[in-house]
């Protein structure tokens, strides 16, 4: 774990006690099992998820239990068969010190928020962006870091001339594995950010 944000991740999971921890690391398997593709970061102090540009989970040890969220308040409440032995409240699950969720339970949760996504309920228009987005999409960033490129008009590498780097890092959903791609291919082009 090399990045900042996954040092900080890894901080997190260590400073929990061990009972908490082997299920918050359970859990956290489960999670990249089904959404590989899932960027780990911190938000709101937790080790979160973030998928397609949206958080989708976070896990975080309390006194008595661990804590699983899904970042939304409209996602446990679709589930009242699967919750009735967890106590919970509108936004958290009290998942028990030494027994993690299952990974079907989780699946369900991570879908049900998913759905409610801007992309999932067509807030965003996904077809403008891949009109301008090719160059983007040729050096492999994803989707919603494209989409962050795309609306603050940087479409080409030479684009970023303009922008510092503390602003560029600031584009929606640029992360570290997009923004070290577009870097990388910044000193291979010998491109500089504004100073």
């Amino acid at each position: 774990m090399a990045s900042p944000n996954k040092a900080r991740v890894q901080a997190i999971y260590k400073s929990a006690p061990l009972p908490h921890r082997h299920t918050m690391l359970a859990m956290r398997k489960s999670i990249l099992e089904i959404i590989p593709q899932a960027e780990e970061v911190v938000s709101y102090g937790m080790p979160a998820f973030k998928f397609d540009g949206n958080i989708v989970a976070g896990i975080l040890h309390a006194k008595n239990h661990v804590g699983y969220y899904p970042f939304s308040g409209s996602v446990l409440r679709l589930f009242p068969k699967e919750l009735k032995n967890f106590p919970h409240t509108k936004s958290a699950i009290h998942v028990p010190i030494d027994k993690p969720l299952s990974k079907t339970l989780i699946k369900k949760l991570i879908r049900a928020r998913i759905s409610q996504c801007p992309v999932k309920t067509g807030k965003i228009d996904t077809s403008k962006y891949s009109k301008l987005d090719g160059y983007w999409k040729l050096l492999g960033i994803a989707a919603p870091a494209r989409r962050g490129l795309v609306d603050n008009n940087v479409l080409k590498l030479s684009d970023l001339k303009k922008w510092t780097e503390s602003d560029f890092m600031k584009i929606h959903a640029m992360g570290p594995k997009a923004s070290a791609i577009i870097k990388r291919e910044m000193r291979r082009k010998k491109i500089s950010f504004k100073q």
